[in-house]
């Protein structure tokens, strides 16, 4: 990659902004697999290490581990902090491998407790959005939404390989889940290399780099970086950001337990539970593609409006599917599961988006990594009243009751976001 000087700004050539985006399609396709291959493996988990239970204690003893391993994507705000002060590269290099090695211990694991530990491990790594702050720092502001996109666009390998990898996979034998963890491994260890050696800071880093060298612009600490953000002139829509975020986090139990809840039903086969997570990754596809476009030529708050309507709605869909059979169990099934993810995933995605385009840039990875901490909160808070919930009312109620607050979106985002289509993050202060 190569970086030209153009007067006092730094321009970055053509060429090295089509590697930049090979490269980071690469690791959005690493990042959804690795936050979806732990979400298609549950119920042989469930069975090799804890088929002695009953059912719903067992599902709920499952959920109380997964809420514990999700203290680990507290670490994701750490890790967001960490590339305001040490630089973008050093710290996206450094979750890629933390995905890969994280995979291959899980691949070891022997019990429950071991299963959450490692899963603990790569939760402190996927997620993390450091690709995010380099498309937003390098692109255009009338050409985030879609330059977003192209990336996600690379989590269409992630999301076509689990269906494929989960047919080969996921059989009688229960222990053979593990194989979905190899392909994190193999490929998440050589990009981080690749990564280290090969990719460029972003110009905008770079720039605030030199200042701070300068003693034009003194490096700001942890504390003075929440200052910022809470001083800023946009802090009340970062605040309901926040707000968002933790209603978004505090529905991952469906992430994670839906395809338990299919195989315990007792109406699907393994291969019409195949079915319905092939089209749950077509979703992830759409979802990617509604979003970027959607938010570029209406906006971001439109986003809001229609995925928190949809998420409950979607849910229900899914929750009363199950009690049909056949054709058409799989087309509400499908219908429904498909609607939920593009609407769970989607509004993660625009909370991203607008994080970066209200906060200002030496403190961008500090306000991407609180949103960040801010969700994980609430994924363990939903998880940890999921468990209640599934061990006296099992898992179609705890999907219900913990959906509802996303309709509260609807009401904050009329009230309190601005649009931030086309900002200047150069202007935001």
């Amino acid at each position: 990659m190569t970086v030209e000087k153009n007067e006092s700004s730094l321009v970055r050539s053509k060429s090295a902004y089509i590697y930049m985006i090979f490269v980071l399609m690469f690791v959005e396709i690493l990042d959804t697999y690795c936050t979806l291959y732990p979400t298609v493996i549950p119920s042989k988990v469930i069975e090799e290490f804890l088929g002695n239970y009953p059912q719903n204690v067992a599902q709920s003893i499952f959920a109380l581990c997964i809420a514990i391993a999700s203290i680990g994507t507290y670490f994701v705000f750490l890790n967001q902090y960490m590339a305001d002060r040490v630089g973008r590269k050093k710290i996206l290099a450094f979750t890629v491998f933390g995905m890969g090695f994280s995979s291959l211990l899980l691949a070891t694991s022997t019990n429950i407790i071991q299963y959450t530990i490692y899963l603990f491990m790569l939760y402190i790594f996927f997620s993390s959005d450091i690709w995010t702050i380099y498309i937003s720092e390098e692109c255009p502001p009338e050409k985030r939404g879609q330059w977003n996109t192209f990336v996600l666009m690379g989590g269409i390998g992630g999301a076509l390989l689990l269906p494929i990898f989960r047919s080969i996979f996921i059989t009688e034998t229960a222990a053979n889940w593990r194989g979905m963890t190899f392909f994190a491994v193999f490929l998440g260890i050589p990009l981080s290399i690749l990564i280290l050696f090969t990719f460029k800071e972003t110009i905008k880093y770079e720039e605030m780099k030199e200042q701070r060298l300068s003693g034009a612009d003194k490096q700001s600490m942890f504390r003075e970086n929440l200052h910022t953000l809470f001083k800023s002139a946009r802090r009340k829509e970062y605040i309901i950001i926040l707000i968002i975020s933790l209603i978004a986090g505090l529905n991952y139990v469906f992430f994670r337990l839906v395809e338990a809840f299919f195989a315990s039903s007792g109406r699907m086969s393994e291969s019409e539970v195949n079915i319905i997570i092939y089209v749950i990754s077509i979703s992830v596809i759409l979802g990617y593609l509604i979003t970027g476009i959607v938010a570029d030529k209406w906006g971001r708050k439109p986003l809001l409006y229609l995925y928190g309507l949809l998420s409950p709605i979607s849910i229900f869909i899914v929750v009363l599917g199950v009690n049909f059979s056949g054709i058409t169990l799989i087309i509400i099934v499908g219908l429904g599961a498909g609607i939920a993810y593009i609407t769970l995933q989607g509004i993660r995605i625009v909370a991203r988006l607008i994080t970066v385009e209200i906060t200002p840039t030496d403190a961008r990875g500090t306000g991407s990594g609180l949103r960040s901490l801010i969700s994980a909160i609430g994924t363990t808070g939903g998880l940890l009243i999921s468990s209640i919930l599934i061990y006296f009312y099992g898992l179609a109620v705890a999907f219900i009751i913990i959906s509802l607050p996303h309709l509260l979106i609807l009401p904050l985002t009329y009230l309190f976001i601005k649009e931030t289509k086309g900002v200047d993050l150069s202007e935001v202060k």
